[in-house]
C-alpha cells in the first residue's frame, strides 16, 4: 500500500495515521468490528482518542466511504454494506495491529459508556457552592442504588460523572459488599 502521507495532522499523534486510504480502512474495520451499531460521532471521538487520525479527516472519509457505498449512514448511524465487507476483509492487514488495537478498544469503551448512560442516570446539578453528581443505577424501573456526590467545579463535576459511568456494576458491588464487610 502506498504510505505516502496525504492528509492534514494537525491532532494526530506519532503512529497515526497520515494516509486517506489507510484512514478509510481503519473506519470500515471498526464499523464491521464493533458488534454494534457506531454513529458517526463515537466513531470520531474513538479515533481522536489517542491521536490516530485528523478530525476533519475521519468526517471527508466517513462521507466518502458513504458516497462508495461502502458505508450507510442512517441518522448518523453507520453499518457496513455487503460491499464494505468485502473490502474490509481484504485491507484490514494494512494497518499496523497497534492501531486496530487501540482504537477497536476505544470504540468498545465509548460503547460500552453510552450503553450505561441510557441504562443508568447521572445528573449534574449546580449548588451554591460546586455541584452535586447524582447517580442512579436503575432495574426494570426500580432504583437500585442512588449516591450524591460534590464536585468543585464543572470539570470535576464531569470527571465523576464519566468514571460513574465506565463500570456502574462495579461501583455498585463495591459499595454493596462494603456495607456486608
Amino acid at each position: 500500500m502506498d504510505n505516502e502521507f496525504d492528509t492534514f495532522d494537525a491532532g494526530v499523534e506519532p503512529g497515526g495515521l497520515r494516509n486517506s486510504t489507510q484512514i478509510r480502512i481503519l473506519i470500515t474495520y471498526l464499523t464491521a468490528s464493533a458488534g454494534s451499531p457506531v454513529t458517526v460521532s463515537l466513531l470520531t471521538e474513538a479515533m481522536q482518542l489517542h491521536g490516530l487520525a485528523n478530525y476533519f479527516e475521519i468526517t471527508d472519509s466517513i462521507q466518502e466511504l458513504t458516497e462508495k457505498g461502502i458505508l450507510k449512514n442512517k441518522n448518523g448511524v453507520l453499518s457496513i454494506t455487503e460491499k464494505g465487507n468485502l473490502s474490509f476483509r481484504e485491507l484490514s492487514d494494512e494497518l499496523p495491529v497497534s492501531v486496530r488495537e487501540t482504537a477497536l478498544a476505544d470504540v468498545e469503551k465509548l460503547l460500552l459508556i453510552e450503553k450505561n448512560e441510557k441504562e443508568n442516570c447521572v445528573d449534574i446539578i449546580k449548588a451554591e457552592k460546586g455541584y452535586n453528581v447524582v447517580f442512579r443505577i436503575t432495574h426494570d424501573e426500580i432504583t437500585l442504588m442512588e449516591l450524591s456526590l460534590y464536585a468543585a467545579d464543572i470539570e470535576q463535576a464531569q470527571d465523576m460523572k464519566h468514571t460513574l459511568l465506565k463500570d456502574p456494576s462495579k461501583i455498585y458491588s463495591n459499595i454493596v459488599s462494603s456495607l456486608y464487610i
